[in-house]
């Protein structure tokens, strides 16, 4: 029973961080094509499913006010979210917005 239960549960795991990363690349798309508000939609949604990528994708709109208004407090609440999710660049940034901040 427990072996069934934790099958499902990957199962279901996966497909949520599978969406969470089209998402993402939808975002990633949409802002190399100066698209911010679809950027932001598609990066929002990936961000909420835990995606550090997007996470850290609304990080830099936030700090540089591409698409949403600008917001150091936002840029650093993303950053932190990414960071703590593991994402390689976060914490530096996250460093260097408080130098300036």
């Amino acid at each position: 029973m427990m072996t069934r239960f934790f099958l499902i549960f990957s199962m279901i795991a996966t497909l949520f961080a599978a969406t969470a990363n089209a998402d993402n690349a939808k975002g990633e798309e949409a802002y190399a094509n100066g698209d911010y508000a679809l950027a932001l939609k598609e990066f929002s949604a990936a961000a909420e499913k835990g995606d550090m990528n997007a996470q850290y994708n609304l990080g830099v709109m936030y700090e540089h006010g591409n698409g949403v208004e600008q917001s150091d407090k936002k840029a650093a609440e993303w950053y932190q979210k990414a960071a703590d999710n593991g994402h390689p660049e976060a914490p530096m940034a996250l460093q260097l917005l408080y130098e300036y901040f």
